[in-house]
């Protein structure tokens, strides 16, 4: 476990560490914040605008404190991180509510892609206000493709109006909404539980799609691009709700909390763990991570307490520990895949344990004169590998290698980092059975560790 995402309300808590465990765990991470990435995103600046105190910017402070200026963001078609306090980017993200962006913009700058989803919005919404629009229109409707607006300004200013009241300042409009939608689309109330069998049990539903079917047709009938990783996960965690399949309790609902929190759960999939204690939330990413096969682990804050401490005690074993458990699972050698190639086997083996804090996939390269382990991590979260991870992962490997007896010095990002980008870098172990070295890989960016085994695997020190 390196990179770490929090919910807003976790950071609320440990700012007021009112319960001990709050207090404790808040010590501990600022103690261990070196060995960790701790990441916000602009889905904590929208929940801290519903704070009308001061406060809200002490908090900033303290969440600063934490994440150390590192802010996910999404700029299609990548996630990134940039270096920025929340209270500095606070001061320029708009409400999520605050439309005034629409009275400078030119509509004839627009794309393609934008002109359709908004035909295709208002088309659909007038037709649903009139009545007009047909139970299965999903499956029926053909989307409008044109190059021309189907409105001018002053229109479509109005009618983000009408939807702003419809949907934050009405609390009761989008619960109305989802109760027809239930009653229509999902009435045996088919639910989740966690388990991807809803996607299929859906299709018995009146509008026969399946859950993914019902994303794919959605995104086709506003005029959006399927491929967008923001939009796919916006339609799939609004879905969830609006189907009723994994729904917040209709007292709670919020269509401005909604956006928010799909938002947390959506840049949490991309950390190695995202951590809530909100019920729904939990939930739902559990539900989406495992629909789309994300690897990152979701926590409660009680379940990220002890795992927390088993991550930190994992980060100070001894080489020879790390050793151990790569060994171990090799020698059990429970199958995963196995591909045959000119040259070489290549099979991917169970992989127990996390080796260094970091690697949690082994596959074995065997060929007629040589067999080599190779280590690395799973390739979602190596989208988001950061110059800081990789100094954090290095050094972990450089302490522990040097504890038998290797002399390699500290990573130096200025130097190394384009080396890894130019394909000339890496840190090579002689040892008496085995070759150990750490390099990388550019197209994905990925950290491996090779073991090249000369004997029967003995390279415990």
């Amino acid at each position: 476990m390196v990179t770490i995402y929090f919910d807003k309300q976790l950071f609320s808590h440990l700012f007021k560490s009112q319960e001990e465990k709050y207090l404790a765990l808040r010590k501990k991470i600022l103690s261990h914040r070196d060995e960790f990435i701790f990441l916000y995103s602009n889905a904590h600046l929208l929940d801290l605008q519903q704070d009308t105190t001061d406060i809200k910017y002490d908090e900033m402070d303290f969440m600063q404190s934490i994440v150390d200026g590192n802010h996910i963001f999404y700029e299609s078609p990548n996630i990134g991180v940039i270096k920025e306090s929340p209270r500095s980017a606070f001061n320029n993200v708009a409400k999520v509510d605050d439309f005034s962006w629409l009275y400078e913009l030119d509509l004839s700058q627009i794309t393609e892609e934008q002109c359709d989803a908004i035909n295709n919005i208002i088309d659909i919404s007038i037709k649903d206000l009139r009545g007009e629009l047909e139970f299965d229109w999903l499956k029926k409707r053909t989307p409008i493709r044109s190059k021309e607006l189907a409105i001018d300004k002053e229109n479509l200013i109005s009618f983000v109006k009408l939807v702003k009241d419809n949907f934050y300042e009405d609390k009761n409009s989008y619960k109305n909404i989802r109760d027809n939608a239930v009653k229509s689309y999902n009435p045996t109330l088919i639910t989740s539980d966690c388990e991807n069998v809803f996607n299929e049990q859906l299709e018995a539903a009146p509008l026969r799609l399946s859950f993914i079917e019902t994303i794919k047709a959605v995104i086709n009938q506003f005029g959006l691009k399927s491929s967008d990783a923001t939009i796919v996960y916006y339609v799939s965690y609004m879905l969830l709700d609006l189907l009723g399949v994994s729904k917040e309790t209709r007292r709670k609902v919020k269509f401005r909390n909604m956006q928010t929190d799909c938002m947390h759960s959506f840049f949490g999939s991309y950390c190695d763990c995202f951590v809530s204690d909100d019920a729904g939330i939990l939930k739902k990413s559990k539900t989406l991570y495992k629909l789309f096969n994300f690897e990152t682990k979701i926590y409660s804050i009680d379940e990220f307490i002890q795992t927390f401490d088993e991550a930190i005690n994992n980060n100070q074993k001894h080489v020879s520990e790390y050793f151990k458990e790569i060994c171990t699972d090799y020698e059990k050698k429970e199958v995963i895949w196995a591909e045959s190639l000119t040259q070489y086997t290549l099979t991917q083996l169970r992989a127990s344990n996390i080796y260094f804090g970091y690697f949690n996939y082994m596959s074995e390269r065997t060929s007629k004169d040589e067999t080599v382990i190779i280590l690395h991590k799973n390739k979602r979260a190596s989208q988001l590998l950061l110059i800081q991870e990789i100094e954090i992962v290095v050094n972990r490997l450089v302490r522990s290698f040097n504890e038998i007896g290797a002399t390699f010095s500290l990573f130096n990002k200025d130097v190394e980092f384009s080396q890894m980008r130019t394909g000339n870098w890496n840190r090579i172990l002689k040892l008496n059975d085995a070759d150990i070295c750490l390099t990388n890989a550019q197209d994905p960016f990925m950290l491996y560790l090779w073991i090249n085994v000369r004997h029967p695997v003995s390279i415990q020190s």
